[in-house]
């Protein structure tokens, strides 16, 4: 297996991705804090790793390529933002073509080994907003 660094935002964003690619759902649940927060597409916000893991079974299942573009990063401490354009490609199970793209706009959090894992992860960013919410 190739080796992350974990330590680094990237090596730990560079972790999941391989993870997804590979088919390997417990390595990508273990890039999630167990308080984290996973927001679906519609909005939906699963809470904690007993609600994440089925979601990210079935990405995994996929075994779906995400590339990103260079993100933008800001680290406080031990938190940051990772925003960044991403592209998954793949083939779904019944041999039709995947192709989608987003904005992840995601809360990352330093745990007591040094390693960043997600606190908030919103794949889809500001996409899940719509007119219709507007107060």
């Amino acid at each position: 297996m190739q080796e992350f660094n974990r330590q680094t935002e990237a090596g730990a964003v560079a972790y999941f991705r391989y993870c997804i690619k590979n088919g390997d759902a417990a390595g990508a649940l273990s890039c999630f804090h167990p308080e984290a927060v996973y927001i679906d597409r519609d909005g939906r916000e699963l809470r904690g790793l007993a609600q994440i893991e089925p979601a990210i079974t079935e990405i995994c299942r996929l075994k779906l390529d995400i590339q990103g573009e260079v993100p933008h990063v800001t680290v406080v401490n031990d938190l940051a933002i990772w925003l960044e354009q991403w592209e998954m490609t793949g083939i779904a199970l019944d041999g039709h073509s995947i192709h989608m793209t987003g904005y992840t706009s995601s809360i990352m959090k330093r745990d007591e080994d040094g390693e960043w894992l997600w606190l908030v992860d919103n794949p889809f960013g500001s996409a899940i907003l719509k007119n219709d919410n507007m107060v």
